[in-house]
């Protein structure tokens, strides 16, 4: 269930309980999860709080009678509530204390799905309904109701007269209760040749008020139409056509001719309560999607989705990777790189009901490893997580962030929402500041994407929690905090004022920093940092085209070599078993963090290096990248250097970076210039010449 979109109907609940708004707050919590979870429910008590002790109004009631249907747990504020809702379904001459007692509304021995369906008897309990008694196994009719006794009279079916009283809470606890039909009377009467017993569920299914079960509907068919039966010809009898093989003439779901047809025989099945499939069904449908052409698969992607989730109920895994297995390259929600596609093709994984998204996330953990449901969840709304995550160990959920370089605001806000269910302190780490507000300045995302995005952006302006993870995360670096809230173009400059000063209220590391003269610069600039520990500029490193390929290849390595290497000691590792003595996940754990943390410092040099060819590099009477110069001291010493690109420094071969302090200083001197050197030393530059040639042919190679 989307929780944004949960408390925005929850909020429209409270200023305008219509019965629109209550419905699609229901029709939410239908979907919320089987049980409702508790925060969910508390979260309904600013309902029940602000509805008080008013009387309920027809919507109001509604919603209280359809809640206690839903799975979720009894409490004494709700079943208050619900004793307003249920006298706002009866009609006035029924709402009297002793058709409560009957209901067991204020009873808490009494389920609160019972009170719902008992209700549900009452209500369409009216004279002339069939009734089945299992506990005296009576065929009866419906007379009417006694509210002061809370009694109902019922005489036998098929007659009239002769009228008794049975207690009413006997009839809404048991007994079965049957819309009237002239084919009632086929499951009834000894008939020479009796209704099938396909045909008797059918008919029971069909007419009855609350869903009956197979044991009482044996019963049923035992006190009526087949009552001369002994007990080996009625189980021969039940049992003859049983609901789990198709009826005589019907088409199985595996010979449907379109995705249309397939699905309504697939309902069709369900109703029946339909097995397994067998292998010859599951062949079946295997070759009815090899030639699903492509672009139905794209066209009908939410319907194609649906359908898998009710395969995987009834396949067997083997079956399932066998029907599933031509859908690889059609299915857009399996695409071969979820990492490259574009977002839309994956929607389907935000509009599907949660029931069939938990049952889609178990057939794609059946057909594709657990690395690829990993990649998966880099790229799925918020929906989809937690069935998509069930699969997917935080080591490797921890991997795949790193991998990508980049956490979306769901997988930002599934982390956040489940960092008490699947503690990880890898996984809360990525809960930082960068990745937050490259999260947050994502703009074109499809519709299910957006809940996410709002959602996360009201974590950082309002929850406090979520502040403090970020300034955690940030190690103290209050400039690098500031710098990155700079470029925070998705907030308003008032935002990020605010911003700055709710989280100065929780780090005196940044408060203080705001203090120093650093605040008045931020606010003047709208929250731009104008001191940074090193000049900002955009001009590239240059370096040789040597140490350009080496970082390049070392870059490789890391991502295709080492990170598999890593990701495989990982789970041999955990097979070991306990973690709190286990070395070898320990040192693959450290070296898992190396590897991250070496891989980010590449990319983001790498992204600025600009490699130059030194042949072609002309030199005259200035220190120039690509030059040999000559220093002599004020004491006499001379030292000749080489001063080379940014990652070409090799003091035992006298190479100077032109980013060291020294080659700093001594960059685009010219000859016979004097100058202070890093250490106060004073020295003149005396010599600029060109670089040897075998050194030019070593560094252009």
């Amino acid at each position: 269930m989307d929780s944004v979109a949960f408390e925005e109907l929850l909020v429209s609940c409270l200023e305008q309980p219509s019965k629109k708004n209550l419905d699609n707050l229901l029709a939410a919590l239908r979907t919320a999860g089987n049980p409702i979870p508790a925060e969910v429910l508390e979260q309904l008590n600013l309902l029940w709080e602000a509805w008080g002790d008013d009387e309920l109004d027809d919507a109001q009631g509604a919603f209280c009678v359809g809640l206690a249907a839903l799975p979720m747990t009894d409490s004494p504020i709700f079943r208050k509530m619900l004793v307003a809702g249920v006298k706002t379904a009866l009609p006035p001459y029924l709402g009297r204390n002793p058709i409560m007692k009957a209901l067991g509304v204020r009873d808490e021995s009494v389920p609160l799905a019972e009170v719902s369906a008992r209700l549900q008897r009452l209500l369409a309990l009216k004279s002339g309904m069939v009734l089945f008694l299992p506990s005296s196994g009576r065929w009866c009719t419906a007379g009417a109701i006694d509210n002061i006794n809370a009694s109902l009279a019922v005489s036998a079916f098929g007659l009239t007269g002769g009228a008794a009283a049975i207690p009413l809470d006997i009839i809404l606890r048991d007994a079965v209760i049957l819309s009237p039909g002239p084919e009632l009377s086929r499951l009834v009467g000894a008939l020479k040749t009796p209704i099938s017993s396909r045909d008797f569920r059918a008919i029971v299914a069909r007419r009855a008020v609350v869903p009956v079960s197979d044991a009482v509907m044996q019963q049923m068919a035992q006190a009526g139409c087949v009552r001369n039966l002994d007990k080996a010809a009625f189980d021969k009898y039940w049992s003859s056509e049983t609901p789990a093989g198709p009826a005589a003439g019907t088409r199985r779901s595996c010979d449907g001719r379109s995705l249309k047809e397939v699905d309504l025989l697939l309902t069709n099945e369900e109703e029946r309560n339909a097995g397994k499939f067998s292998d010859e069904e599951a062949a079946g449908f295997r070759r009815f999607f090899e030639n699903l052409k492509p672009d139905t698969a794209v066209r009908e992607a939410k319907l194609l989705a649906s359908i898998i989730s009710r395969l995987h109920l009834r396949s067997t895994p083997e079956q399932l990777r066998e029907i599933c297995t031509p859908l690889l390259a059609k299915a857009p929600f399996w695409p071969a790189n979820p990492g490259r596609v574009p977002l839309s093709q994956l929607s389907v994984w935000g509009e599907l009901p949660s029931k069939q998204l938990e049952s889609l996330a178990a057939a794609t953990a059946v057909v594709f490893p657990e690395e690829y449901l990993a990649e998966c969840a880099m790229r799925l709304p918020l929906k989809s997580l937690n069935s998509v995550c069930a699969g997917v160990s935080e080591e490797l959920l921890f991997d795949c962030c790193c991998e990508h370089k980049v956490c979306s605001a769901d997988l930002l806000l599934w982390i956040w929402k489940n960092r008490k269910k699947r503690p990880s302190e890898e996984l809360l780490g990525l809960i930082n500041v960068e990745n937050t507000s490259r999260a947050l300045s994502a703009d074109n995302l499809p519709k299910a994407w957006s809940a996410a995005i709002r959602e996360l952006r009201g974590l950082l302006l309002d929850n406090v929690d979520f502040q403090k993870q970020l300034l955690e995360a940030a190690h103290g670096d209050a400039m690098m905090f500031a710098a990155v809230l700079q470029g925070a173009l998705f907030l308003s400059p008032g935002e990020r004022q605010s911003l700055m000063v709710k989280l100065s209220r929780i780090s005196p590391m940044l408060r203080d920093y705001l203090e120093n003269g650093a605040g008045q610069r931020i606010l003047k600039a709208g929250i731009g940092v104008t001191e940074t520990r090193e000049p900002v500029t955009n001009e590239p490193n240059y370096t040789s085209v040597k140490s350009h390929k080496r970082l390049m290849k070392e870059l490789d390595d890391i991502i295709n070599i080492h990170v598999p290497e890593n990701r495989e000691a990982l789970k041999v590792a955990r097979a070991h078993g306990d973690f709190r003595e286990n070395s070898e996940f320990d040192a693959a754990k450290e070296r898992r963090n190396f590897l991250s943390r070496r891989r980010s410092e590449l990319e983001r040099e790498l992204a600025r290096i600009q490699p130059i060819n030194l042949k072609a590099i002309k030199v005259e009477d200035s220190a120039i990248i690509g030059s040999e110069i000559e220093l002599r001291y004020d004491d006499g010493e001379v030292e000749v250097y080489q001063l080379l690109g940014a990652w070409d420094g090799d003091p035992e071969r006298k190479f100077l970076s032109y980013r060291t302090r020294l080659g700093a200083a001594v960059l685009n001197r010219r000859q016979g210039e004097t100058f202070e050197v890093p250490g106060g030393r004073k020295c003149t530059l005396v010599a600029v010449r060109p670089l040897s040639a075998e050194i030019i042919a070593e560094l252009d190679e």
